[in-house]
């Protein structure tokens, strides 16, 4: 007879995933720098050859991309709170962003968050024009 357990997927063990861990890391080194501005300073200064530079560029954060996106989930524009608790979460950098940038919303189960697989459920918003960012 086979049995199969499911595991699910808590804040714990979420954050045995390296990239999570990692983005959790960063934010609040990048927050410590005060400002995007401070931000970007900080990206320049990196070497993504040595130390800790090169287990960002591991993982994709030596491209501008990647960097704005981290930028914008340390200092969103809206629903701060938000992206703060998707970010605890282990929601994936992609999803945060989206929040961070106001173009989607945390499902809500009554006073809480709605948990979905991997963090908390996210929910794009529809939109008839595509928004500007920085």
């Amino acid at each position: 007879m086979a049995v199969a357990i499911h595991n699910m997927n808590t804040t714990a063990s979420l954050t045995k995933n390296r990239a999570i861990r990692l983005q959790q890391e960063l934010v609040p080194i990048l927050r410590a720098t005060g400002s995007m501005a401070g931000a970007k300073q900080y990206w320049q200064r990196i070497d993504f050859r040595k130390g800790f530079g090169r287990k960002l560029a591991c993982y994709g954060f030596n491209k501008v991309e990647r960097q704005l996106m981290i930028n914008r989930v340390a200092f969103p524009r809206i629903q701060f709170v938000e992206v703060d608790a998707a970010l605890a979460a282990g929601n994936q950098l992609r999803q945060i962003y989206t929040l961070a940038c106001g173009d989607a919303w945390i499902v809500p189960d009554g006073a809480r968050y709605k948990r979905g697989k991997k963090g908390l459920k996210i929910i794009l918003r529809k939109q008839t024009e595509s928004p500007t960012r920085e």
